[in-house]
């Protein structure tokens, strides 16, 4: 097989699974596999779930702990287990289980909330049963793809003026010449793998971001907008969700700035997913496409193995090597970037600080430029700082009264109590889990007895230095929380626990007489 961007239009057709490029969206779910099995050790085979949903106007606090919960519900109820992000302006998930158990869970959505009619659920059976994630980890955040939006301003959906495109139509545009294509993922997504339009036709553009919040300072710039002035504008990322809000914020640019104009923007329906999968030979993708579940990344099912090799781009951070393939969890040794390094085999055992990733070697950042600045466009207001916002709680906290106790926020979904106490130092008398009173479900936060104030004041005091406190990469809230005349310290009935609590179902009936599906 030759290349599809080396041959004629009609050749790049060749193999193309027209109806692998149809959205579920208002649709049947499509059955399982047929003649899956289980394994020599009587393991069912996995299947994967990759769905996003935004939701618009956004989910009320409440409204938003409710779909967590539900979430979760639905996870044990069907035996799913995997991770995701549940912000209030939606939901995005990868999951494993059963072929059946998976489509039973997207069922659980549709009947728990009719926006989720409109998801275009993807699915991928008959996986080896190693795929399977251990467990179901959701994490509530304020965006689904971190573009540093809050609720305000992040741009409309429903004024979006982006056109989903299905995969044979996508394909034939990338030979528009008046067209631009715009990889709206990470750099290092893109080292692997990326669409290599023919000749003559539309021409790539690589934005070249460690991560999506430097998306917008890209789009920002007057250079960029130049070259998208009168294009067709044409964007991809893995399933969708990135580009989703890219072109929100794109249509939302193009009505404040004056001048500036496109032929229209679009963008491929299922991301390089489905086109993948209706283009089993490739057609004009090039490479592999990193995927953030355990099977690391995605090539086109009929490409041979040598014809993927000589499509490799990218090399070994250290020897310069050709190699595709990020193993071994390496990032870049540069302080302020850190994003995953390719490492070949030979070269494993290099020290970490010689380890630096492409952009860091050729000195590109787009770290200080300003984001654009956008008018307020969600529909639903955003509440003002002393009603209830991340902001005002914070700014609520920092002229507390000085106490043995303290309030600790931002801490990973998985960890201990052992954990916490060692990167606070020691000196932790009592730890409790602080749970929603609704769901009973721990959303990440703890209060702790500290065995002095001075202890408390050094650990306060080092949270709000510029390193702070950190759990892996996460930076802690720290700050007093004084006891008051109501409170009952520690909480009636408390008993250490080394781990947050799991409830087995969320404590409320009205919900679970809805989750009955």
């Amino acid at each position: 097989m030759v290349a599809g961007w080396k041959v004629s239009h009609e050749e790049s057709m060749r193999g193309v699974l027209p109806d692998n490029a149809r959205s579920v969206s208002h649709r049947r779910l499509p059955p399982p596999l047929p003649g899956l099995k289980p394994d020599s050790n009587g393991n069912s085979p996995v299947s994967i779930l990759l769905f996003y949903q935004y939701v618009e106007p956004a989910w009320t606090a409440k409204q938003h702990s409710k779909a967590l919960a539900i979430v979760y519900e639905l996870g044990r109820q069907h035996g799913v287990t995997g991770r995701g992000r549940c912000a209030a302006e939606g939901l995005n998930c990868t999951l494993t289980g059963t072929a059946e158990s998976v489509r039973a869970f997207a069922e659980g959505l549709r009947s728990w909330d009719k926006v989720f009619e409109a998801t275009d659920f993807k699915f991928t059976d008959g996986l080896d049963y190693s795929k399977r994630f251990k467990s179901l980890t959701i994490q509530k955040k304020t965006e689904l793809v971190a573009y540093g939006f809050p609720v305000s301003k992040a741009p409309s959906l429903k004024e979006n003026e982006t056109k989903h495109v299905e995969a044979p139509d996508y394909h034939r545009m990338m030979a528009e010449p008046n067209a631009v294509i715009i990889d709206v993922r990470n750099r290092y997504e893109t080292e692997i793998g990326h669409f290599q339009p023919p000749k003559g036709g539309a021409e790539f553009i690589d934005p070249k971001v460690r991560n999506s919040h430097e998306l917008p300072k890209w789009l920002g710039t007057s250079e960029v907008q130049e070259k998208l002035q009168g294009k067709k504008v044409m964007m991809y990322c893995t399933g969708g969700i990135r580009c989703e809000r890219f072109s929100a914020l794109l249509s939302q640019v193009k009505r404040e700035t004056p001048g500036f104009e496109t032929e229209g923007e679009y963008m491929v329906q299922g991301g390089i997913e489905r086109y993948m999968r209706t283009f089993p030979e490739g057609g004009y993708w090039k490479g592999k496409n990193f995927l953030f579940d355990k099977r690391q990344e995605q090539v086109p099912e009929k490409k041979s193995k040598e014809e993927l090799e000589k499509e490799v781009e990218s090399s070994c951070c250290i020897c310069k090597r050709r190699w595709a393939e990020y193993r071994g969890g390496f990032k870049c040794s540069e302080k302020q970037c850190q994003v995953p390094v390719i490492v070949c085999p030979e070269c494993l055992t290099s020290a970490p600080t010689t380890m630096r990733c492409p952009l860091c070697e050729e000195g590109h950042t787009l770290r200080e430029l300003e984001a654009p600045r956008l008018q307020s466009s969600e529909k639903r207001p955003a509440p003002e700082c002393s009603s209830g916002t991340v902001q005002g709680k914070r700014a609520r906290h920092t002229d507390k009264a000085v106490s043995t106790r303290l309030f600790v926020g931002s801490l990973p979904l998985v960890i201990d109590a052992a954990t916490i106490k060692k990167a606070l130092g020691g000196s932790v008398e009592l730890l409790h889990w602080i749970c929603d009173k609704s769901t009973g479900l721990w959303y990440g936060s703890v209060f702790l007895q500290m065995t002095s104030t001075t202890e408390a004041k050094r650990v306060v005091k080092q949270a709000h230095t510029a390193s702070g406190i950190k759990v892996g990469n996460r930076k802690l809230r720290i700050n007093f929380a004084p006891f008051s005349d109501a409170d009952a310290w520690p909480p009636a009935g408390h008993k250490h626990l080394e781990r947050p609590p799991v409830p087995v179902c969320p404590e409320h009936s009205s919900d679970r007489k809805r989750l009955s599906v």
